[in-house]
């Protein structure tokens, strides 16, 4: 009876370990999407006197592989999916939905628009202002153990056929890779909402680029 007892005491004591490294081996399994976390800017800023807006997004990207070789082996079974999660920061994050890299950048920028009160519309008409971004970076590197991480997109607002205003908003970061954590995603997310909510869409309405 005692060596059972002995066994179900080791069990118990072994089990928060059991947990943990199951915990650590989950976390680093390969998902075919990377989780990209976004948050819409606390302050919603004065809202433009236009209501509607057409909205197009290229991607312009010169490689097409977001992901460089060395980051391809850590992150085997991606397959140029995203997770997109968003919410208050007061709120549980909802998946907004998987999505391929344009659509991802489409899908943020309509969230954008519509908190500010603006309607993207489908249109040919050239007197609505419509908005162009281009990814023209978005690529992820693995190197000296920590994930590297670079963007970058274009955007110009076009009136009447006319180019208003243009503006190109570019970062990067660097996280060590900590064994059992999703710093990957991470790294991407934070320059992903960085850059996105850098861009003054009010100013860029008004024609007036911050200096």
């Amino acid at each position: 009876m005692k060596p059972l007892l002995l066994f179900v005491k080791n069990r118990i004591k072994y089990l928060p370990m059991f947990v943990l490294i199951l915990f650590a081996l989950s976390a680093c399994a390969s998902r075919p999407y990377m989780k990209v976390n976004y948050q819409l800017p606390d302050k919603i800023q004065d809202k433009p006197a236009i209501t509607e807006i057409q909205l197009s997004v290229v991607d312009q990207r010169a490689n097409q592989n977001p992901l460089s070789l060395t980051a391809r082996e850590k992150l085997k079974d991606f397959h140029d999916s995203y997770m997109l999660i968003m919410a208050p920061k007061s709120e549980d994050a909802p998946i907004a939905g998987i999505y391929d890299l344009r659509t991802l950048f489409e899908t943020v920028f309509r969230k954008r628009l519509d908190q500010m009160g603006i309607q993207v519309v489908d249109s040919t008409s050239l007197q609505i202002p419509k908005l162009e971004v281009a990814v023209t970076l978005f690529q992820l590197d693995h190197r000296d153990h920590k994930w590297h991480f670079r963007m970058s997109y274009a955007i110009r607002l076009l009136k009447d056929g006319n180019v208003l205003v243009k503006q190109t908003i570019s970062g990067e970061a660097e996280r060590v890779d900590v064994p059992g954590m999703d710093d990957s995603g991470t790294t991407v997310s934070e320059v992903y909402a960085d850059l996105i909510n850098q861009l003054d869409i009010a100013a860029l309405l008004s024609k007036q680029l911050p200096s």
